[in-house]
């Protein structure tokens, strides 16, 4: 955990951040704040960044692994099982409004700029963000098996994870709080596969060195 401290750091001053921002603005004014920003290259850069909570990222991920050092790609195929089915009871339980649905309800769905070529998600699905739980979930993952003291493919872990919640919000499919959850949850996630399967495990647990990653 301590040679992970450069991929949490980054995490925790962002989830400070968005907690304090969340506090302060007016819910959703955070999609309206964007709206000057939505424009090339950055549609184009953000519709590629949320690929990157796809759970196809978490099956290029396993197959590396299991190439690499089987026995690692145990807990990522535990925490990838596991997220995507927590974040559909979550979702299911909190009955939350998409943005579009949100803004359509009161009246200011004009007020919205939107990415061209992007399908908004309507309905009460949005808080967490499944994109973004799939994110920190992975990227926090692999910052665990990597065991990596290199702390600038720590910082890069995060800054994935980071800008896939953020790209949620530019897409105009999430709201700041459902980035915040989302991230809370996959970290937690993999985390807790993470401690369960580092104590059964016999001896040292297997690192991954950083030249093979």
């Amino acid at each position: 955990m301590k040679t992970c401290r450069w991929y949490y750091y980054p995490v925790g001053i962002f989830l400070v951040a968005a907690l304090a921002a969340a506090c302060v603005l007016p819910y959703g004014e955070e999609i309206l704040i964007l709206n000057d920003l939505r424009f090339e290259p950055f549609n184009t850069v953000f519709r590629i960044i949320t690929g990157l909570g796809e759970p196809y990222m978490w099956v290029i991920a396993v197959v590396f692994f299991l190439f690499r050092s089987r026995s690692t790609a145990v807990p990522l195929i535990v925490a990838g099982l596991l997220i995507m089915p927590v974040s559909y009871i979550v979702k299911d339980k909190a009955g939350s409004d998409r943005p579009y649905t949100h803004f359509q309800n009161i009246g200011k769905s004009d007020q919205v700029v939107v990415v061209p070529g992007v399908a908004l998600n309507k309905g009460k699905t949005s808080f967490p963000s499944g994109h973004t739980m799939s994110a920190f979930g992975l990227y926090s993952m692999l910052a665990l098996l990597s065991g990596a003291k290199n702390r600038y493919l720590l910082m890069t872990l995060a800054g994935i994870s980071i800008l896939t919640g953020i790209s949620r919000i530019f897409l105009v499919q999430h709201f700041l709080v459902d980035v915040i959850g989302g991230a809370i949850l996959g970290m937690l996630i993999s985390l807790l596969v993470w401690k369960l399967w580092d104590t059964k495990k016999p001896g040292t647990s297997e690192k991954i060195r950083v030249s093979d990653i």
